[in-house]
């Protein structure tokens, strides 16, 4: 698939984004991770852009790269992989969803000292719900996790 993003013409294919080089020659476009949250960025006229948006954009033209609000987020589904930009791995999310999908960081429970029992806990629709008290840390993780698929459907 090739697009012209920006005034800069660029191609997907097997999973590599490509730069048209001085209107000659094509060019692998490399990944440079942030230093904050692991996502790569690409220099496009000298504007700096997350090179998964990029990628989404040239392989689905249709998509409005320029709308960034909470309803237009993309999403890699193998959340612990940011690096991870082939096309396979992007979908459209709201935050909410994207939210969702974040398995790693999310610890899901904490130890409450009234009850002397570890609380797990999550977020639906903006609220705080409790799933239960348990013994010990994994226990409550577990439950964690299953109330996470049950009530996030991810």
């Amino acid at each position: 698939m090739e697009l012209e993003i920006y005034n800069t013409r660029l191609k997907y294919e097997d999973g590599v984004l490509w730069r048209m080089w001085r209107g000659l020659r094509w060019s692998e476009v490399k990944q440079t991770p942030r230093k904050k949250g692991g996502y790569c960025e690409i220099n496009i006229n000298g504007k700096m852009r997350l090179y998964h948006r990029v990628v989404y954009k040239v392989c689905n033209p249709e998509w409005d790269i320029t709308d960034c609000s909470r309803d237009n987020q993309v999403d890699h589904i193998c959340g612990k992989k940011p690096l991870d930009n082939r096309i396979e791995n992007l979908r459209i999310l709201n935050s909410q969803q994207n939210k969702f999908n974040n398995l790693h960081f999310v610890k899901g429970y904490y130890y409450n000292k009234r009850a002397n029992k570890y609380q797990a806990q999550l977020q639906v629709d903006g609220e705080r719900k409790t799933i239960g008290y348990y013994d010990t840390p994994e226990q409550a993780r577990e439950a964690y996790l299953k109330a996470k698929i049950t009530y996030h459907q991810i």
